[in-house]
C-alpha cells in the first residue's frame, strides 16, 4: 500500500480561476522546487481531496492536468508518481537565440532588387518622392461611409466573395469619371480594381512579360517598376528623357534593333523629372507602338494635380489601336494607406488580368471600394480634390520660393505645371549622398537623384516632394539643406 503524501500546505484558493488548475500549479511548483523528486508517489485522489478540502472530482481534474503536462505519470495498479522525465520549465526554442543565425532549410527565391522600406525617423521632415498629405484626407467621412456599408452589407448577407475585377459600383463610378474627365472610352467590364498601382503594375507585367523579353523604360525613371519587370525575367532597355519627355526617336531606334515587348512610362508628370510628354511626341509614340506591336503601360499616378491649365489627356484617350494599358490610383489622391488602384485597357486583357488577380488576392476590400464609390457619387471625392489641389499649388510655390531664397545659385529647377514634387539640380561638385547623410543627422530626409537612373551617371539632382509638408515644414527643410550645402562647401 502506498504511503500517503502529506501536502503540508494549505492553499487559499482565489475566486475567478478553476480550483483544479490552482491545485495543479501548486503541485507543479513543488516539483520544480525539488521537494517532490521524480518517482515520488502521490496520494490517491480521495486522500488529496481530503487533505485540501475539495471534492474528489476536483482532485481528479488536477491530476489529469498534470498528467497532460507531463509532470506526473500513472502506473496501472500502482498509482500516480512524479514523472521520471520532467517537462522543460521554459519552452524549447526552435532556433538558437542569435537572430538570423540559421539559414532556411529549403530553397526559395528572393525578389533580389526590391529595396527595403525606408526607415522611419520619428520627427523627421521627409522630402519624399511625391505622396499626398494624409492630414488633408476626409478621414471621418470615409470612416462613416465604410461603417455604413459594412453594416448594410452585413444585414443583407453581402459580405461574401465578389467579382475579381472589384466592386461594380466603384468600377461604374470610375468608368464615368474616366470617360467624362480624361477622355477615355471605358465600361465597368474593362476596369479591374487593385490594391494600388504597384499591384496593378505587377499583374499587368505578369500577363505581358516572358523571361528574356525587352521592356523599354524611361531613364531616369521609377525603380519599383524596373524591379517588377526584372523579377519576371525582363531585359530592361533605358530610353532617355529630355525637357519634352520620352525621346521617341531613341525608342524607335531601339525597336529597329530589338523586339520590344512593352514600354512603361509616366507621360503626364514624368517620374522623377516632372516634365510632360509633348503632344507631337504622343502622336509619334502611339503610331510607333502600333507599328511595332509594343504594349504601352501608361502610369498616370497623379493626374488630378495640374495647376496652370487643363491636364493633358492620357495617351489612352487617343489610342485607336488598342496598344495602351492605363494604370492609375486613388492612393495619390487621398492617402497612401487607401490602397485602391485600377487598370483599364482592351476588354479581353482586363478579363485575363481579373483571372490572374484571383490567384494573387482573390478580390480587394469590397467594403472600402463601395464606400469610396458612395463618396464619389456624393461629390465628397471631388470636393476633397479641389481642396487638395489648392493646397498643393500653394505648397509647390512655397517650396520654389524657399529654394530661391535659401539656395540661390546653388540649385536650379523648372517650376512644373503640376504634380507633387520638384526636380532640383545641383552643380556637379555637390556630393548629394554626403548631403543626404548630413541632413539625416538634422532629421531632414532626402533621396539623391542617382537612385532614379538605370544607365549613365545622370543629372546631379534630387526629387523633392512637397505635397506632404506644410509651407512652414518646407521652409525649415530647405533652410537645413542650405546650411548643409554651405557647411560642406566651406
Amino acid at each position: 500500500m502506498l504511503r500517503a503524501w502529506d501536502t503540508t500546505f494549505h492553499p487559499e484558493f482565489v475566486a475567478g480561476r478553476a480550483v483544479y488548475l490552482q491545485i495543479s500549479e501548486l503541485i507543479a511548483a513543488e516539483i520544480r522546487r525539488g521537494r517532490l523528486q521524480p518517482g515520488t508517489a502521490l496520494p490517491g485522489t480521495r486522500e488529496l481531496a481530503k487533505q485540501l478540502g475539495v471534492n474528489r472530482k476536483t482532485a481528479v481534474l488536477a491530476y489529469e492536468e498534470l498528467l497532460a503536462q507531463g509532470w506526473l505519470e500513472s502506473q496501472t495498479t500502482r498509482g500516480t508518481f512524479v514523472s521520471s522525465r520532467l517537462p522543460e520549465s521554459t519552452p524549447t526554442a526552435f532556433a538558437p537565440a542569435a537572430p538570423g543565425s540559421v539559414a532556411p532549410g529549403f530553397r526559395w527565391q528572393d525578389p533580389f532588387e526590391v529595396e527595403p522600406a525606408p526607415v522611419v525617423v520619428p520627427g523627421a521632415l521627409v522630402f519624399n518622392d511625391g505622396t499626398p498629405d494624409a492630414r488633408l484626407a476626409p478621414v471621418a467621412t470615409l470612416a462613416s461611409a465604410y461603417r455604413r456599408v459594412m453594416q448594410g452589407r452585413g444585414r443583407r448577407n453581402q459580405l461574401g466573395y465578389d467579382s475579381p475585377l472589384g466592386s461594380l459600383p466603384l468600377r461604374e463610378a470610375l468608368s464615368r469619371m474616366l470617360n467624362h474627365d480624361r477622355g477615355l472610352s471605358t465600361t465597368p467590364g474593362s476596369i479591374c480594381l487593385t490594391r494600388g498601382t504597384q499591384m496593378a503594375l505587377y499583374l499587368t507585367a505578369r500577363l505581358l512579360v516572358q523571361p528574356g523579353d525587352v521592356v523599354a523604360v524611361e531613364n531616369p525613371g521609377y525603380p519599383p517598376a524596373w524591379q517588377t519587370f526584372r523579377l519576371l525575367g525582363a531585359e530592361l532597355a533605358p530610353v532617355p528623357v529630355d525637357e519634352e519627355g520620352l525621346r521617341v526617336d531613341e525608342l524607335e531606334a531601339l525597336c529597329q534593333r530589338r523586339a520590344v515587348r512593352a514600354l512603361y512610362l509616366t507621360p503626364h508628370h514624368q517620374f522623377p523629372t516632372t516634365v510632360t510628354l509633348k503632344a507631337a511626341r504622343r502622336v509619334q509614340l502611339l503610331a510607333l507602338a502600333a507599328r511595332y506591336g509594343v504594349a504601352i503601360i501608361e502610369d498616370d499616378y497623379d493626374h488630378e494635380f495640374h495647376y496652370h491649365y487643363q491636364p493633358m489627356l492620357p495617351l489612352a484617350s487617343a489610342d485607336p489601336h488598342g496598344v495602351v494599358i492605363y494604370i492609375s490610383s486613388l492612393s495619390k489622391l487621398i492617402a497612401p494607406a487607401l490602397r485602391v488602384g485600377y487598370v483599364t485597357g482592351p476588354a479581353a486583357f482586363v478579363t485575363a488580368l481579373g483571372r490572374l488577380r484571383t490567384l494573387v488576392d482573390r478580390q480587394g476590400d469590397t467594403v472600402l471600394e463601395q464606400a469610396v464609390a458612395d463618396l464619389i457619387d456624393e461629390g465628397e471625392i471631388k470636393r476633397h480634390t479641389r481642396r487638395a489641389h489648392a493646397e498643393y499649388h500653394v505648397r509647390r510655390d512655397a517650396l520654389a520660393e524657399a529654394l530661391r531664397h535659401q539656395l540661390g545659385d546653388l540649385a536650379e529647377f523648372t517650376l512644373p505645371a503640376g504634380g507633387m514634387a520638384l526636380w532640383v539640380t545641383f552643380p556637379a561638385d555637390v556630393d548629394l549622398e554626403r548631403v543626404a547623410e548630413e541632413l539625416a543627422r538634422r532629421k531632414v530626409i532626402i533621396t539623391p537623384g542617382s537612385r532614379y537612373y538605370l544607365a549613365g551617371p545622370g543629372t546631379n539632382a534630387m526629387r523633392m516632394g512637397y505635397a506632404a509638408l506644410t509651407p512652414a515644414e518646407l521652409a525649415h527643410g530647405v533652410e537645413q539643406l542650405g546650411a548643409v550645402l554651405r557647411q560642406l562647401g566651406s
